[in-house]
């Protein structure tokens, strides 16, 4: 009897240290919960990747432009006799500023189409047309200042998650420049092409970097002046064209 008391304890010890290391295993090897991060909450938590750039905005920006006109067909009459010239022009390159104003619609969770308008009201570098001989008058040489500049777009934006777009836009421009020896105010017009990229920061807040090309076709001038140190008024008309292009960088504003 002492001996069949002594086997069950045993066996009983041994059932008891089994059951007890499985249930701890079987703690040890439960999955625990997983720790769930919510993201910090703003516009496009809740929103899909076309609705991060969508609605109205507003960006400002500053870069680098450069302005070239052609100028042809110049001619320079003195008295009765009309002289044919050429000139040399230097290309103003100068730092720019523009504000722009749109609105993005979107038509699908990865495109939007928009709308917007752009106003480059900085001064440009002025910079010098040459001069020409007549005759035996010598004509000297002028300037050239763009004045301002504005552009209306229209764009496509091509969502590449909730935070980042790529963008093309296409455009009429006009631009105001002060030229010739009587600085006349000429209106350029023509299209404008344009490429960007932009990224949420924070909020509502983005950053942009985009690149423009503008093509400002082709405007007739025609005036008169006096040649200095001299009492000979004559006439000038000519033909030029502009082109522009800049690269910005800027930060901007969903509403």
């Amino acid at each position: 009897m002492r001996q069949r008391l002594g086997l069950c304890s045993i066996k009983q010890t041994f059932i008891c240290l089994l059951f007890g290391f499985s249930a701890v295993a079987s703690a040890q090897n439960t999955p625990s919960s997983p720790i769930v991060i919510s993201p910090p909450a703003n516009r496009n938590s809740q929103n899909t990747s076309s609705q991060g750039f969508a609605g109205f905005y507003t960006q400002v920006g500053v870069g680098y432009q450069a302005f070239s006109p052609t100028f042809s067909n110049s001619v320079y009459t003195v008295g009765s006799t009309a002289y044919g010239s050429s000139a040399d022009v230097n290309s103003s390159q100068s730092l720019m500023g523009t504000i722009t104003a749109g609105y993005n619609y979107p038509v699908s969770s990865s495109v939007l189409i928009g709308l917007g308008v752009e106003l480059s009201p900085l001064q440009g570098q002025s910079t010098s047309v040459s001069g020409a001989t007549v005759g035996n008058l010598s004509i000297p040489s002028t300037t050239y200042q763009l004045n301002n500049s504005y552009n209306l777009f229209a764009s496509l934006t091509f969502p590449l998650d909730k935070l980042t777009a790529i963008y093309g836009k296409i455009g009429y421009s006009k631009a105001n420049v002060s030229a010739g020896p009587n600085l006349d105010s000429l209106g350029y017009s023509g299209y404008s092409i344009g490429a960007g990229y932009k990224t949420i920061l924070t909020g509502n807040w983005y950053a942009y970097l985009e690149a423009n090309y503008v093509n400002y076709g082709k405007v007739s001038n025609s005036g008169s002046a006096i040649i200095p140190g001299s009492s000979s008024y004559y006439t000038y008309s000519n033909n030029s064209t502009a082109n522009s292009y800049n690269v910005i960088y800027g930060l901007g504003l969903v509403f």
